[in-house]
């Protein structure tokens, strides 16, 4: 199966990524990267809200866990630790994961998010269940 088509897929089965503006960029090898432009509809007090960031450490960790099972099956986040490290008021972040481990049952993955500048704004662990 193409990049393309299993990013297609996410789309159809995920349209929260659409909807606040997730590009999915890269998934395959256990690794993935999504950008995802600032825009005024994503914030709160003139920066991106915390929730924005929360969720694309949470999408780009299933991305990656799910290209760590060859794309078989179903992943769902059991467990989410976000922490936030600078704000951000403009441009576009980058969030790049990997799975550090892909167990018979849970896989464990990390986020970095990074602004325009290549600063760290956000890092996040997840722990995701096959289904």
């Amino acid at each position: 199966m193409k990049m393309e088509e299993i990013i297609e897929g996410i789309y159809e089965n995920m349209p929260y990524y659409s909807t606040i503006g997730m590009d999915v960029k890269e998934i395959a090898n256990g690794k993935a990267r999504i950008e995802l432009l600032m825009k005024k509809e994503l914030s709160q007090n003139g920066m991106i809200h915390g929730g924005v960031l929360a969720s694309l450490i949470d999408a780009s960790c299933a991305c990656a866990a799910f290209s760590a099972t060859s794309f078989v099956g179903f992943i769902t986040t059991i467990d989410l630790q976000v922490s936030f490290l600078k704000p951000v008021s403009k441009g576009m972040v980058v969030a790049s994961a990997e799975c550090l481990r892909a167990g018979k049952n849970v896989l464990f993955c990390e986020s970095k998010i990074r602004n325009e500048e290549g600063e760290l704004v956000c890092v996040g662990t997840s722990q995701l269940l096959r289904i």
